[in-house]
């Protein structure tokens, strides 16, 4: 039950994320020179990314032609190499920063597409796919990051009233917790997006209240209030929210139809193996059960 409400009073605090960038200046390079897509945008690229870290302009060149969909893929393999968590593992499986490059570069070149804050697409029920926490995130808010499962932590804005909702379930689902933020578009952040017009990014973000409920007990209102932190929205589209925020964590989430369409098994003898695998799973925790006793 401590556990749990640890896990919930950090969950009121993760209303950002947060993202280093690509230099404009570097794609003025002469020789080979960088692919034809990532030229188109390199006037409205940020100014501080790390390309060594990205793997070298030949890595960057092979992404910009379809961001999104090398993301996707990272996130997929992520999800997949952490059985589900939504924090952002490495290659070798451990929570290093050892793919902190392909994810910069990727949202570097998602936010030079210049699709920022917008009240229409941001409305509704968002699936949390991948965080990566900053380096000033509250050391419980990491905890609890480091725990947080895809399908169990939600972002819900209601446009209409201007606030979002988070909701957070403790692994075994019986712990809940939710975080009312009221929200307000500014125009601090803003960016000139490829067609020369500005794109609105930040909006300003006041938690309102937050209460923990855990199984049949009664709902615990919770002291957590906070006010003049912000939210920038770096990419925003139909499917993908990709956020930054004043804690310098990045968050990614997707609307629940495209992670189950990206997540789906690719064939009927591919869901058959991995059914046949959660059962695997399942007796094994039931004899480890039976020789404890």
């Amino acid at each position: 039950m401590r556990s749990a409400m640890m896990h919930a009073a950090a969950l009121a605090f993760a209303v950002g994320a947060a993202v280093v960038v690509v230099p404009a200046s570097a794609f003025t390079t002469t020789g080979s020179g960088i692919a034809t897509n990532a030229g188109k945008l390199h006037s409205t690229l940020p100014a501080d990314f790390d390309v060594v870290a990205a793997g070298g302009w030949n890595a960057v060149e092979k992404l910009s032609a379809d961001p999104k969909a090398e993301l996707v893929a990272l996130i997929k393999d992520n999800i997949s190499a952490s059985d589900g968590k939504v924090k952002q593992q490495s290659d070798d499986g451990n929570n290093s920063s050892s793919s902190d490059g392909k994810l910069d570069a990727l949202v570097a070149l998602l936010q030079s597409q210049g699709k920022g804050f917008d009240a229409d697409l941001i409305d509704g029920k968002w699936t949390a796919v991948l965080s990566r926490q900053g380096k000033k995130s509250p050391k419980i808010q990491k905890l609890v990051s480091s725990k947080s499962r895809v399908n169990k932590a939600y972002a819900n804005f209601n446009v209409d009233a201007q606030v979002f909702e988070n909701e957070s379930y403790t692994p075994h689902g019986r712990g809940a917790l939710r975080a009312t933020v009221k929200y307000s578009p500014t125009g601090d952040g803003y960016d000139i997006g490829p067609d020369g017009g500005i794109v609105l990014r930040r909006i300003m973000c006041d938690i309102d209240k937050a209460s923990f409920k855990y199984w049949k007990l009664p709902k615990l209102p919770l002291p957590l209030r906070a006010k003049g932190g912000y939210l920038d929205v770096l990419y925003l589209d139909e499917d993908m929210r990709i956020t930054r925020g004043n804690r310098g964590g990045i968050f990614i989430h997707f609307r629940r139809d495209f992670l189950n369409e990206v997540t789906k098994p690719a064939s009927f003898q591919q869901a058959l193996l991995e059914e046949k695998i959660k059962q695997d799973h399942v007796k094994k925790r039931w004899w480890r059960r039976l020789l404890r006793k």
